[in-house]
């Protein structure tokens, strides 16, 4: 059966990038003022940052239809029989639903999933499925072992500027002003369980607290090193990423640390100081 895995620019990675793994991608669009862009074609990440520095709010929204439709008809085109879809979260993006409707219309079979995170965790399962349709793993299969992988995922996440949340309608003024004020940091999460939505797991006073609670939770999660993929990723997040990296290796004795930055579309969110933690449980047939 030929199969395509379509994911987007959630994942941090150009078109080009994506390509270069056998996927198909999505750009999502990025607005700073009056100006668009589409994420992993015409805005890289140095860019969105340089415009995070200065004071800029970006804003996001989902791939334009015309992309999406025009993909599916190029997949017609050259013969695809199914397709398997690794958007970002759809607590986060309605991505994943303007996908099903373009498979729908292009009676296009389809599995989406959903990987209730996004960046890096994203990329690795669309990657996974790309393996697997090599190998000649039925559909079913395959959206059965990815699925079970995101289960055991979590992404964990620790804003250093509460500000910036405070102007994009992420936080009262008054939370961010006061958690300023007392210095408090925030550590979010992104899983299962809060749907793909970002969540409150936990406040602590320091960023050093905060750092290591992160760590704490993934012990707690049953993050075992060689089962699990770890990823450690930031945007600028300073002393703060050599910090994190020493006590993930301290306590996960052994284990492999894969490093990114945050892409544009999260970033635009989030904006500049973040430091954050991925992991999930291998999945089946993947070395």
């Amino acid at each position: 059966m030929k199969i395509a895995v379509i994911t987007d620019s959630g994942t941090g990675w150009s078109e080009e990038q994506a390509k270069e793994k056998g996927l198909f991608y999505l750009p999502l669009q990025v607005k700073c003022g009056d100006e668009e862009f589409l994420d992993g074609i015409d805005i890289t990440v140095s860019e969105l940052y340089e415009r995070l520095r200065n004071g800029e709010m970006p804003t996001t929204s989902m791939p334009p239809l015309g992309r999406v439709e025009a993909l599916f008809a190029q997949l017609k085109e050259e013969g695809y029989e199914y397709v398997i879809a690794v958007p970002l979260s759809a607590g986060i993006s309605s991505t994943a639903s303007m996908i099903e409707a373009a498979a729908k219309r292009a009676e296009l079979p389809i599995s989406v999933i959903d990987p209730y995170t996004t960046v890096n965790t994203q990329g690795y399962l669309a990657v996974c499925a790309r393996e697997l349709a090599e190998q000649g793993v039925e559909p079913q299969e395959i959206e059965r072992r990815l699925k079970a992988s995101v289960e055991s995922g979590n992404t964990l996440l620790v804003p250093d500027d509460l500000m910036h949340l405070k102007r994009g309608g992420r936080l009262t003024p008054l939370a961010a002003t006061l958690g300023s004020m007392l210095k408090i940091k925030p550590i979010l999460q992104l899983n299962v369980g809060t749907g793909g939505k970002v969540d409150v797991l936990d406040k602590v006073r320091t960023m050093s607290k905060a750092l290591a609670r992160m760590v704490e939770v993934a012990r707690e999660d049953g993050f075992v090193p060689g089962e699990y993929e770890l990823r450690l990723l930031d945007s600028e997040g300073g002393d703060s990423v050599e910090q994190l990296r020493c006590l993930l290796e301290e306590t996960f004795a052994g284990c492999t640390i894969e490093r990114s930055t945050i892409c544009p579309v999260i970033a635009a969110h989030t904006g500049l100081g973040v430091v954050a933690i991925q992991y999930q449980k291998k999945v089946e047939g993947i070395a």
